[in-house]
């Protein structure tokens, strides 16, 4: 009986392929969902074209600013949002 031959299979990740790979599906994720990027603070750090359009802001008008942006008072001063 022979023996098939496999190569191993690289972690992901860890060639350009991967990469590759990791780069085209977030691209296309941002091309189908608004999406929004945040520092653990909460400060805005970029927005895709769906999320501006959707929420009407352009990314000079929110880039730098903070998350509590979004919400209204009564739950920017609440607990749970803190």
């Amino acid at each position: 009986m022979a023996r098939s031959r496999t190569r191993p299979v690289a972690p992901r990740g860890s060639n350009n392929t991967a990469i590759t790979d990791n780069t085209s599906l977030i691209n296309a994720i941002s091309r189908s969902q608004a999406m929004i990027e945040f520092q653990m603070d909460g400060t805005i750090l970029t927005a895709n074209d769906n999320f501006l359009h959707t929420m009407g802001y352009t990314l000079a008008e929110i880039q730098g600013q903070k998350h509590s942006m979004f919400v209204d008072d009564a739950t920017r001063a609440s607990a749970d949002y803190r």
